[in-house]
């Protein structure tokens, strides 16, 4: 709390020694200038304090680059684990268009994206700190691998 009250008191005497800057700014210019109050940051509001970011180290960031590949490397092998079980369960000569085998298939890719959340838990890759587009870039990447996996095994007696 106390590091916090120093924060607050740097931003403070930071806030006003800019607005002497700039009201002495004003002063050596024309006058038609219109002055602009600042914001004033309150004590009780920790909310509108802007905190820097904290800079990540090289090995920080070559850490969560390996836990980026390490999530997209499950999200391809469950899109070929699921095509291959599509393949399996699903007989080719009863996949024609859109009817209830391909809706199955569906489902086994879902049941496989679905899968990823459970296998980053245990894993432990942070699956807490995935938002929607994260999400969104797993399903793509479980789907093209299912769709590419199952499309060649149907093809393959062709």
């Amino acid at each position: 709390m106390e590091k916090y009250r120093e924060y607050l008191e740097q931003q403070k005497s930071a806030s006003t020694a800019a607005k002497k800057d700039d009201s002495s700014k004003k002063k050596a210019g024309s006058g038609k200038e219109k002055e602009v109050p600042e914001p004033e940051v309150g004590a009780d509001t920790p909310e509108e304090v802007e905190v820097a970011p904290k800079k990540k180290t090289r090995e920080e960031k070559q850490q969560e680059h390996l836990v980026r590949i390490e999530k997209t490397l499950i999200a391809c092998a469950l899109g070929i684990a699921t095509g291959i079980i599509a393949f399996l369960v699903i007989s080719p000569l009863q996949v024609e268009g859109l009817n209830s085998y391909t809706i199955l298939a569906l489902l086994i890719m879902i049941a496989g994206i679905v899968a990823q959340r459970h296998i980053f838990m245990l894993l432990r890759l942070g699956s807490q700190k995935m938002g929607a587009k994260d999400w969104l870039y797993q399903g793509f990447m479980t789907f093209a691998f299912w769709f590419i996996t199952w499309t060649l095994l149907l093809t393959q007696g062709a």
